[in-house]
């Protein structure tokens, strides 16, 4: 069974990751502008898909931006590939308030499809771990290396490509189609320590133009909104952990110490990141000069003077080879809306200031930080249902800019989390959790080791 845990020195944890929250609301007739919304399909990633906290489950499918979307603007229907249970995979969990803090999927059983047998393809076709190439590539699909085989056999159910379902499959025709795709090409190296994109930018650029002439072929009458690629190095997977000893009280020592990286080659703070699957290793004493000692476990623990493998840190170099391919993908994206009359969702935007200043909803800061931030599943990686409603939103603005139309925001509300710091259990009470974004600076320390965690 697949597992993921946090061990943590002094921080509260949320609650409300990764939660299902009351019924949305029942919007009121939108008006449609210049787009017809009544045939809606979302191609896309794992965002698009609604994956949670390692896995795919009906409360969050139905939570996810575009089904959301799919409600406000009264499509006439919309399938989809909804699991049950515990979910695919089983979703990881709370389970036990720390120190140390637990979070894993032990014990939970793998979930059912519930819409396996639809006759037509479905309208939601996100597909976690898939690509820009398997919109019209079907070669791929089932690569037993990732979770690809099971995301597939889920969603695509080898009935062709995404691009024939979405052409040939659905009737009526599509009449709206959202395109979310870029983010794993970026976020499967970064994960991996790697800085290199998995397809070169202009390559990624060539692709996307001749995919989107092909949907536009499919379906001439069709609207689009595109969405821009989030920047992958500023996910807590990857800004959780400081590049610098702590002490036992999770904050950095004095003077400032680098833990060690490739080569016993210290780390540079506000340079170097330390991907979250460092934490097993650092819980053992590797990566901490000797003469320091790890707290990460609860328990002191010498270091070993032994550095993180490159697999495990991201380097300046590779951090800023990362955001270049980010900022020429987003290029091409905008490029394309703005010739194909499409729409544009600035999803990187959000992130970004989910990141920096924060987004306020409803007198409440949410982040990007890990746990405390509110708006990321416990993955680390993924939109919870907070952050779903307001890409949605962030949707509905784009749209109603573009063409015209009238269509109501979802409610907040349905789907508003609490922040760590406000839902920590009464155990935590008086142990300060900073506000601030700054991880390095101000988080308690937070460190994971996960066994296989899934990462589309």
């Amino acid at each position: 069974m697949r597992t993921l845990r946090y061990l943590w020195i002094a921080a509260a944890a949320s609650v409300g990751l990764g939660c299902s929250a009351a019924p949305p609301t029942e919007p009121d007739p939108a008006e449609p502008g210049n787009a017809n919304y009544s045939v809606y399909v979302a191609l896309g990633t794992s965002i698009s898909a609604g994956w949670q906290s390692g896995g795919v489950v009906d409360r969050h499918q139905t939570r996810a931006f575009p089904a959301l979307f799919a409600r406000m603007v009264g499509a006439n229907r919309f399938d989809q590939p909804l699991v049950s249970g515990d979910g695919l995979p089983p979703l990881s969990r709370i389970v036990q308030f720390g120190p140390p803090l637990i979070i894993s999927n032990a014990g939970r059983t793998p979930g059912t499809p519930t819409n396996a047998a639809l006759a037509t393809a479905y309208h939601h076709l996100a597909v976690p771990f898939a690509i820009l190439p398997d919109i019209a590539d079907t070669s791929n699909y089932y690569n037993t290396t990732q979770g690809r085989a099971l995301m597939f056999n889920l969603i695509q159910r080898h009935r062709g490509s995404l691009l024939a379902q979405v052409s040939t499959q659905i009737n009526p025709a599509p009449t709206f189609v959202t395109f979310e795709f870029g983010s794993n090409e970026l976020l499967g190296p970064a994960t991996r320590g790697l800085g290199t994109p998995q397809i070169p930018a202009a390559t990624w650029a060539v692709i996307l133009h001749a995919t989107l002439d092909g949907l536009q072929a499919a379906l001439p009458g069709a609207r689009f909104a595109l969405f821009t690629v989030p920047d992958v190095t500023t996910i807590p997977l990857v800004t959780t952990l400081p590049p610098l000893v702590l002490g036992a009280n999770g904050r950095p020592v004095t003077p400032p110490t680098p833990l060690l990286g490739p080569g016993n080659t210290p780390l540079v703070y506000g340079q170097d990141l330390i991907l979250l699957t460092a934490g097993p290793l650092l819980a053992a004493g590797y990566g901490y000069p000797t003469g320091t000692t790890s707290y990460v476990s609860g328990t002191p623990v010498p270091g070993n003077g032994i550095g993180l493998a490159d697999s495990l840190v991201l380097s300046a170099a590779e951090i800023t080879s990362l955001k270049t391919a980010v900022n020429a993908y987003n290029a091409a994206i905008t490029s394309e809306a703005n010739a194909r009359g499409a729409a544009l969702v600035d999803l990187a935007g959000l992130l970004r200031t989910a990141s920096t200043t924060g987004l306020s909803i409803q007198g409440t800061t949410y982040t990007s930080a890990f746990l405390t931030g509110g708006l990321f599943s416990l993955d680390g990686v993924h939109p919870n249902d907070l952050a779903h409603a307001v890409l949605c939103n962030a949707l509905v603005d784009a749209v109603n800019n573009k063409f015209g139309s009238n269509v109501q925001h979802t409610s907040l509300s349905d789907a508003q989390t609490y922040r760590a710091d406000r839902a920590a259990p009464s155990r935590f009470e008086g142990v300060a959790v900073p506000a601030e974004n700054d991880a390095a600076a101000a988080m308690p320390a937070m460190f994971p080791w996960r066994e296989g965690m899934w990462m589309p």
